[in-house]
């Protein structure tokens, strides 16, 4: 199986497709946010009891883009939720 990507994220069609202003309005841009596990709106309880469901045993990883202050943080942050999703759901704990 491929590796995968793991990444929080918002919703961008919440509050009517109004969440971020991009100028000019109509901008064809692509609006994309890897955020820290838990900081978005993935539900990260089906995501990771499909990969269970799945038997996935392959690679995934976890790359975060915002808050650059915080890296540190977040390198500590991501694998102790990908380990506690794993204990919960029946996932191989690295």
């Amino acid at each position: 199986m491929p590796p995968g990507l793991v990444a929080g994220s918002f919703d961008h069609r919440a509050s009517s497709g109004l969440r971020y202003i991009v100028n000019p309005p109509g901008s064809a841009a692509r609006i994309q946010q890897h955020l820290d596990i838990g900081q978005g709106e993935v539900d990260w309880d089906a995501f990771f009891t499909t990969l269970s469901d799945l038997n996935f045993d392959g690679i995934a990883t976890v790359r975060v883009f915002a808050w650059e202050e915080r890296a540190r943080e977040s390198s500590v942050r991501n694998p102790r939720q990908i380990r506690h999703y794993l204990a919960k759901h029946g996932g191989t704990t690295p």
